[in-house]
């Protein structure tokens, strides 16, 4: 993903009023639709919707990189590419949402 942040701390601070509660819901809550998407991307018929949503909901909370990756996974001509893609900018955008998560107030 390059440069790219995986965790826009400013923007998901823009996004929540930087209210530190609101954001650990906003976490759980997304990390609880990754089951839905992960099981919709593996669908033949029901990939590109689960990656269209996956992207608004990344970007909404400043997950660029993996907004960026879905972006590209719709219009890719190798569907298995850039689903591979996407699933390893959600695994880091797993990780830095962990790591947001487990940080002090």
């Amino acid at each position: 993903m390059g440069s790219m942040l995986i965790l826009d701390r400013v923007h998901f601070d823009h996004m929540t009023g930087a209210d530190r509660a609101l954001q650990i819901e906003v976490v759980g809550l997304f990390r609880m639709q990754v089951e839905r998407w992960s099981a919709a991307m593996a669908s033949a018929g029901g990939w590109r919707e689960a990656v269209h949503t996956l992207k608004g909901s990344a970007r909404g909370i400043g997950l660029s990189a993996l907004a960026a990756a879905c972006e590209a996974a719709e219009t890719a001509k190798d569907s298995e590419a850039g689903l591979a893609d996407v699933r390893t900018a959600l695994n880091e955008a797993l990780g830095a949402l962990e790591q947001f998560a487990a940080e002090a107030p």
